[in-house]
């Protein structure tokens, strides 16, 4: 295959659109615009301008809000003389306690193993993407990345709480810690990385370094 054949074969690619399985042929997303699917109008390609500058900070800051809102109480319920904090930690040790062993370690994967997995992996491609020596352990992370960010189910234990919220009020004094307003916006700097992120980039620049012979590729 010539240097012209593997150009066009990295901007192109061949795929089924996700939502309704129409197979589409054609190039990739330009930078800063998206593709869409001409028979149900998904999103089948999003190219952001600098995805992995912009990703490399909010993963960043995303490790730094886990920290507060892991540590620091959720909530704090006290009813008559008796009061408690909550925290990320303690419903996974109640649900031990109680016997849901299943339950806790799913709560546990999905609220603090997969979004702390999910920002680590982050960190790792965008900063590890500039080197050609990294090429494969960013390409195992990529895949990796794929498999998890499914399970990061932050905004469903947002919603817990905020029903939590709603239905004991009348049985006690709840406020808001420290720890929930950590908690929130580590969930927006989530979902602003799922947005952000194109692995398609990390491909392009590993495509375009092997091009040029393993210089490195801004």
């Amino acid at each position: 295959m010539g240097l012209g054949q593997r150009r066009e074969a990295a901007t192109h690619w061949q795929r089924a659109c996700h939502e309704c399985d129409l197979l589409l042929t054609g190039p990739l997303a330009p930078r800063g615009r998206k593709l869409v699917c001409p028979r149900c109008e998904a999103i089948l390609h999003r190219n952001p301008r600098r995805s992995l500058h912009y990703t490399a900070a909010l993963s960043l800051t995303g490790l730094l809000l886990f920290i507060p809102a892991a540590s620091l109480p959720l909530l704090s319920f006290s009813i008559f003389a008796f009061g408690a904090d909550n925290t990320l930690f303690n419903g996974v040790q109640s649900l031990f306690a109680e016997g849901y062993y299943w339950m806790s370690t799913l709560v546990l994967f999905c609220s603090v193993v997969a979004p702390l997995g999910k920002f680590l992996l982050l960190c790792f491609i965008c900063w590890g993407s500039a080197s050609a020596l990294l090429d494969r352990p960013v390409a195992t992370a990529v895949r990796w990345y794929q498999h998890l960010k499914e399970w990061g189910m932050l905004d469903v234990y947002m919603l817990g709480i905020l029903v939590a919220l709603v239905k004991m009020s009348d049985l006690g004094k709840m406020e808001m810690g420290p720890g929930l307003y950590c908690f929130a916006a580590m969930m927006l700097v989530a979902n602003l990385t799922t947005l952000s992120f194109d692995p398609e980039s990390v491909w392009a620049r590993m495509a375009a370094r092997r091009r040029t012979g393993g210089e490195g590729v801004a």
